[in-house]
C-alpha cells in the first residue's frame, strides 16, 4: 500500500493509456486520473454506511461532460449547464452494468461513483475511458469489490487492404466503421456487451469480441499495477441475507428447476419459466401462511 502519488502507463491500440491516483481528490475514499491520448477523466469513489431500513445495493454512478472541458463555456440564456443530456444517462448505466454484480450478495453499504470529464480532445471519447476510471478507483478502495473491469470499444474499418478491428476508434474513424461494439470483462470473460452494427455477420462479431477481449486483459493487467502499489485493503460490510433456514428451505423444491430454467438458451422462454417457477414458490408459501386476522365493524368501532 501506498499513500503517495502513483501513476501507471500502457501503450493501447498505438496510444498511452495512463492512470494516476494519490494527488487529486484525496478526501475520498478513492480517485483515480484516466487519460488516453488527450482526453482525461477524473473518477471517484466514496462509501458510507448502510441508512436504516435499506433493503438493496444504493449504489450510484453518476458521469458528467462539461463544456470547460473543451474548452467552451455555456453562452446565451442558459448560464449554467443542466441535467444529464441522454448521452451522459447512457454512459451512467454503461459504467454501472459491469461493476454492480461484482459486490458481493446481501452487501448494502452506499457507493457513490463520480466521473468528471476533465479534457477531451475532441476524437478520444470518454465513456469507454470513464468505465475503466470507474473500476479502477473501486479497485484501489476498500469496498469488496471483486474486480477490476475494463472497458473498450472495437470498431471495424475497411480499406484498401481491406477490413480491420481498431481498438478504441476515434470519432473520426468511427464515421468510417460498420460496427461500433462496446466490451467490459474481467479476469474470468466478457459480462457487458452493448453493439450497434451493419449486418456484420456472426463469425465477424465473434472475432471483434475475442479481438476486444484481448485488449481488455492488458488493461486490466495495468489496473492491477495501480492496485499494487496504491490498493487499500478490502473491507466487508453489513450483509443483508435470508437466514440459512430460509435459504435451505427454498433451495430444496426450486434449486434444481431454477438452474435448468437459467440454462434456456432463448430469452423470453428463459424469463417465462423463470417467472413460473417464481410464481409458483410464491403461491406455495403463500397458502401456507396465516389468513390475516378479520376485524368486524364493532372492533373498529371501538379502536376508533
Amino acid at each position: 500500500m501506498s499513500d503517495g502519488y502513483v501513476r501507471v502507463e500502457k501503450e493501447i491500440g498505438g496510444r498511452t493509456l495512463i492512470l494516476e491516483t494519490g494527488k487529486i481528490a484525496k478526501l475520498c475514499d478513492a480517485a483515480v486520473m484516466a487519460t488516453y491520448g488527450g482526453s482525461t477523466v477524473l473518477a471517484t469513489v466514496v462509501r458510507a454506511k448502510p441508512r436504516e431500513g435499506l433493503d438493496f445495493f444504493p449504489l450510484t454512478v453518476d458521469y458528467r461532460e462539461k463544456t470547460s472541458a473543451a474548452g467552451k463555456f455555456p453562452g446565451g440564456f442558459r448560464k449554467r449547464e443542466g441535467a444529464p443530456n441522454e448521452k451522459e444517462i447512457l454512459t451512467m448505466r454503461m459504467i454501472d452494468r459491469p461493476i454492480r454484480p461484482l459486490f458481493p450478495d446481501g452487501f448494502v453499504d452506499e457507493i457513490q461513483i463520480q466521473v468528471f470529464v476533465m479534457s477531451h480532445d475532441g476524437e478520444n471519447d470518454t465513456d469507454v475511458l470513464a468505465g475503466t476510471a470507474a473500476s479502477a478507483a473501486l479497485a484501489i478502495s476498500n469496498a469488496p469489490f471483486e474486480g477490476p473491469t475494463a472497458t473498450v470499444r472495437v470498431g471495424r474499418i475497411h480499406t484498401d487492404d481491406g477490413a480491420r478491428f481498431v481498438i478504441n476508434p476515434t470519432v473520426t474513424q468511427m464515421d468510417y466503421s460498420d460496427l461500433d461494439l462496446v466490451l467490459a470483462g474481467h479476469k474470468d470473460g466478457i459480462n457487458m456487451i452493448e453493439v450497434g452494427a451493419a449486418e456484420v455477420v456472426e463469425a465477424d462479431m465473434l472475432a471483434a469480441i475475442e479481438f476486444g477481449y484481448e485488449h481488455i486483459r492488458e488493461v486490466l493487467g495495468l489496473i492491477n499495477q495501480l492496485v499494487n502499489q496504491a490498493g487499500r485493503e478490502k473491507v466487508d460490510g453489513e450483509r443483508l441475507l435470508p437466514s440459512e433456514e430460509i435459504t435451505a428451505k427454498n433451495a430444496a423444491p426450486a434449486e434444481r428447476e431454477l438452474t435448468e430454467a437459467r440454462r434456456i438458451k432463448g430469452k423470453r422462454e428463459r424469463s417465462e419459466a423463470v417467472d413460473a417457477l417464481r410464481d409458483r414458490m410464491l403461491g406455495l408459501h403463500r397458502s401456507r401462511m396465516p389468513s390475516e386476522p378479520v376485524v368486524t365493524d364493532q372492533a373498529k368501532q371501538g379502536a376508533a
